[in-house]
Formats: structure tokens, sequence, C-alpha cells
């Protein structure tokens, strides 16, 4: 992966969580205990999430660096289907629970490591697999997925706190080029579909994305716009795209 785009990736991650902990730093504990945008979780929740992610996934790209791509002590691959969210929702909970306000220095903590490691890794290593519980990624894509996180659940505080809140717009490009890889992990099979069904998006900016998404009842499509008609077609910003699809 040529520097420059390696350079411009961490710089973004950067520029997600910086403002971010700067901003939970302005809040008080009451703050914490309101609802975010992501349904079940307060914000509390949301910045225990983030937090442990930073250190977890700054020992997986080590882990990576080092030749190794297998599961950490205490976690596994999840089996193709398997959902997460519940797991990972109990987890953000106890973290918060357990940790309180001490989360807001865990964040900024997590976050400057994982500034360190990323400066740290040289042109060779972002093609390595490393550790997600999905499957091995290359460091690369692991680290677009940080910046998923950073920039979905960055939104889901910032939305909690005013509702006029948008997705950061500098993390779209990387959040566009992410959303089939996203849309395959999320697609569930067996749909009783008595017909397949045609999504139209025309996404006209910032990021532009004009595609269709065809669903049938065991698999889907992601397709250049055609002359079929569509059954359903979605015109809004780029940001509330990700925000759709990305649920």
């Amino acid at each position: 992966m040529a520097s420059n785009q390696t350079d411009l990736l961490i710089q973004t991650v950067m520029n997600e969580a910086t403002p971010l902990g700067d901003l939970l730093a302005g809040l008080d504990e009451s703050a914490w205990s309101r609802d975010s945008a992501c349904e079940g979780w307060v914000i509390g929740d949301v910045v225990a999430h983030l937090a442990g992610g930073a250190a977890t996934w700054a020992n997986s790209i080590n882990q990576a660096v080092a030749g190794d791509s297998d599961p950490p002590e205490g976690q596994e691959f999840m089996a193709p289907g398997q959902r997460g969210s519940e797991g990972t929702a109990e987890a953000a909970r106890s973290s918060h629970q357990q940790f309180g306000m001490q989360l807001m220095e865990n964040f900024r903590t997590g976050y400057a490591g994982l500034a360190q490691v990323l400066s740290g890794l040289k042109a060779d290593d972002w093609d390595k697999p490393c550790f997600h519980r999905r499957g091995p990624m290359p460091i690369q894509d692991f680290v677009s997925l940080r910046l998923q996180e950073l920039a979905v659940h960055g939104w889901d505080i910032r939305s909690g706190l005013d509702q006029t809140a948008n997705v950061s717009e500098e993390a779209l490009p990387v959040l566009t080029g992410r959303v089939s890889r996203w849309l395959n992990n999320a697609f569930v099979p067996g749909l009783r579909l008595p017909a397949p069904v045609r999504y139209r998006f025309d996404i006209s900016s910032p990021v532009p994305v004009q595609e269709d998404v065809v669903v049938t009842r065991e698999s889907f499509s992601i397709q250049p716009v055609s002359r079929a008609a569509a059954n359903v077609t979605f015109r809004c910003n780029t940001g509330n795209y990700i925000l759709l699809i990305y649920g």
C-alpha cells in the first residue's frame, strides 16, 4: 500500500479519535447516561466499546506484524452467519459499569497507543494478515474497519447529544469503500422473497454512489445502475447512505 495512502488513513483515524475525545472530556457523568443513537446503548456504553477497541486492535496489529493472525488469548473466530452484536453490547455495558468515567482516560491512552503502533508500520506490513473475529484480513483493511467504528459510533454519540449531527465527511470515502464487505457480513440468506428485489442508490454528494443492490432469497449482488426498473430508489447524501447501510 502506497505510503501516501497509509499516511492519509492514519491521519483520518486520528482526526476522528482526537475531536471525539475532546467532546467526551467536556461531558459530565449525566451525559454519559443519555441514550445514544445506537439502539439500547447509552453514550457511556459506546465510549466503553470504542475505548476497549483501541487497545485490543493495537495488540492485534502488533501480533500481525510479527506474523501471527491467530486469535489472541480469550478470543476466537466466529462461525459463518454467527451474529456478534449481543455479545458486543454486553461487553460494552459491563465495561461501562466497571470503569465509569475512567473510560475517558482509557479512550485517550488507547488511541494514543494505537497511533504509535500505526506510525511504526512499514510499507510491507500493511498487507500482512491480521486477526479479526470474522476471519483474517490485511492490516490496511483492519485499520479501515477501525475508522468505520470511530466514524459510525462517533455519530451515535454526537447524535445522542445533538440530533442534527452528521457522519464525519472526512471518513466517507473509506466507509463507502467498505459497503460490500459490510453487506457480506450482515446478509442473512433464506429470505422469503417471491422475486428478486432491486434497491437503487442514487447518492450525489459529497461522495457519489450510483449502484444497484439486487437481493434474492439466498444471496445479493452489487451491480452498476442498469435500465432495469428498481423496486426502491434511495436518494440522499452520503452520510445518510452510510447510516442506512450500517444500520
